[in-house]
């Protein structure tokens, strides 16, 4: 039997910050949000969700952040009432009480960002299906090689984990499982806040701050670590159940967070999900 995920679709802002990619290419204030940008004919999250609902493996897609005024959807997403400004563990810990005041309770939730437009169903069903083999975990964090984006984007500013079998940066869809959504209130919040930093050696003194982890981490320090021992230091840090998932494709982990980062996504839909069409 398919195993079917809800799908958290997570946009917003912060409340009183216009960031720069906001600045710089929505300077007169037309749009709320970067999902809501046009890219190619059609807002950011337009991309992300056309992926999505072909997706064999996806039950049902929830909007946390834009609204149905923000765009409409139809009946292939379901808006939930969470605050547009809220942080990201807040948004994760009401979406799902929500959820659960309408009788639905699940294991598990998968999140997505909606800044992802070069996102295909193809690397979609291979992430939700690796997922589907691992049950009982807390956090599963699908990656992308470095090599791809140096491939098509060696200036693209990525966030790279130095490790010796794998240079790889965090791709923009995770699992979570309710424990984790309610224990890790604490966590989730401070890795949102090390994130915006673009730092790999922010998050890594993070986690260093863990005594169980300085065997490992000391291990990335001298650049003997392997994947498996970046696993461990999440499981050892944070107490739970970790995995992650190589995605080869650099439009599972493109995102759109600076301005450059804009041209880097239209130039890669241009020549992989508009290749051969015409003009």
């Amino acid at each position: 039997m398919t195993k079917k995920f809800p799908i958290f679709l997570m946009s917003g802002r912060d409340r009183n910050i216009r960031r720069e990619i906001m600045q710089v290419l929505d300077p007169e204030e037309k749009y709320e949000t970067k999902v809501l940008l046009p890219l190619l004919g059609k807002p950011v999250i337009s991309w992300v969700v056309e992926e999505l609902v072909k997706s064999k493996y996806v039950e049902t897609i929830y909007s946390l952040g834009v609204s149905r005024e923000d765009i409409d959807f139809g009946d292939q997403v379901e808006y939930l009432p969470i605050d547009f400004y809220a942080d990201l563990n807040i948004k994760y810990l009401e979406g799902y009480e929500y959820l659960k005041s309408q009788g639905k309770e699940y294991d598990e939730i998968v999140v997505c960002m909606a800044d992802t437009p070069g996102i295909t169903v193809e690397k979609i069903d291979e992430f939700l299906e690796a997922v589907q083999e691992r049950e009982g975990y807390d956090f599963i964090l699908g990656v992308v090689p470095h090599q791809l984006s140096k491939e098509w984007f060696p200036d693209a500013g990525r966030v790279v984990a130095p490790l010796k079998d794998y240079q790889v940066f965090p791709g923009e869809m995770f699992s979570l499982s309710k424990r984790a959504i309610y224990e890790g209130q604490e966590v989730i919040a401070s890795i949102a806040r090390i994130r915006r930093k673009r730092s790999f050696w922010a998050a890594a003194w993070y986690v260093f701050k863990r005594p169980s982890t300085w065997t490992k981490i000391l291990k990335v320090v001298l650049k003997v670590a392997k994947l498996k021992d970046a696993v461990q230091i999440l499981e050892r840090a944070f107490k739970m159940k970790a995995d992650v998932i190589v995605v080869n494709d650099l439009g599972f982990g493109l995102d759109m967070d600076v301005s450059q980062n804009y041209k880097q996504l239209e130039k890669y839909i241009i020549k992989t999900k508009l290749a051969g069409q015409e003009s």
